[in-house]
């Protein structure tokens, strides 16, 4: 049985973290409980139905709400610091992967083991991600949204395909991206701008249409030029709805992560603002390689990509 035991980061991390674990107990025939997923439980159709955030799922489910949710979560941080169980820290020191034979020994006596920490997302687990990719189907699965987000998501997405042969989604990342990282990854809307027009380019002849979802308001005025419809300003189904696009353009986040392992579409992670993108750029989340490079402080430990 594991246990995620401790948050990490927000919906972009916890959907990564949580399909990892997921797809481990799928090949090792264990049980995956998430009390760290109360927040978000709510928005999927899995998790709604089963306050345990368990998979496999259990036979007899209890509807989750937002009060028993975090109840589940509290009594489950108690019992970690009271140490009564086998705990597990993921720690910053290196990527974390499943095959560190400590950690495999301790989950082959099947006891249960409560996790801590959250590096599954970009290139932490990057040793990881062929076991991603062969159980993607009943990942993707388990994590729909409820029925009113996919129904938004959809009319969205029909809108956008009547008048365009290409959409391409963007995800504006900006609000806590000016801190994050020492602002590292943090790019103003005219500098999205002139990325989107430089990915206009690469599709001549086509009618392109650009999804732009943000956690920031837009001044659209800088989209001139640009054919484009604005998200639905929702944090699931802007995620969502960037999953159904051709292409998706973002800064690195785990958001546009889960959007293109979900969708299983191309990303182009804009690390260097003032690169031309070119179509080999755009990646599938499952096909990224690269180096990890360790430094003393975490904060500026960096992949760099090969692929």
């Amino acid at each position: 049985m594991l246990i995620i035991a401790a948050k990490s980061g927000q919906l972009g991390n916890r959907l990564l973290l949580f399909a990892h674990f997921i797809a481990f107990a799928i090949e090792h025939d264990l049980q995956v409980f998430n009390p760290a997923f109360d927040e978000y439980a709510h928005l999927f159709s899995s998790t709604a139905q089963d306050f345990l955030c368990a998979y496999p799922p259990p036979l007899i489910k209890i509807k989750s709400n937002r009060f028993v949710s975090s109840k589940y979560y509290n009594f489950t941080r108690f019992l970690v610091e009271k140490g009564w169980f086998e705990i597990i820290d993921i720690t910053r020191e290196k990527p974390f992967n499943w095959s560190d034979s400590p950690i495999a020994e301790k989950v082959r006596r099947r006891v249960p083991i409560f996790f801590q920490g959250w590096l599954f997302r970009d290139g932490w687990f990057i040793q990881d991600l062929p076991r991603l990719e062969k159980y993607a189907e009943p990942i993707r699965a388990y994590f729909q949204p409820v029925k009113k987000h996919q129904d938004n998501v959809l009319a969205l997405i029909e809108q956008l395909k009547k008048d365009s042969d290409r959409i391409i989604g963007v995800h504006i990342r900006q609000g806590d991206y000016q801190q994050h990282q020492q602002g590292k990854y943090f790019y103003t809307t005219t500098q999205y701008a002139q990325i989107m027009l430089a990915v206009q380019q690469l599709f001549p002849h086509q009618r392109v249409k650009f999804l732009i979802c943000s956690n920031a308001p837009q001044d659209e005025s800088l989209f001139s030029g640009l054919n484009y419809v604005l998200g639905n300003n929702n944090l699931v189904e802007d995620m969502y709805a960037l999953a159904e696009c051709d292409y998706i353009i973002g800064a690195p986040s785990s958001y546009t992560m889960w959007a293109s392992f979900y969708g299983n579409k191309p990303l182009y992670k804009i690390r260097d603002v003032n690169r031309v993108p070119k179509l080999e750029d755009f990646v599938n989340f499952t096909e990224w390689q690269g180096v990890f490079n360790y430094r003393e402080n975490w904060a500026e430990s960096f992949w760099e990509w090969t692929a």
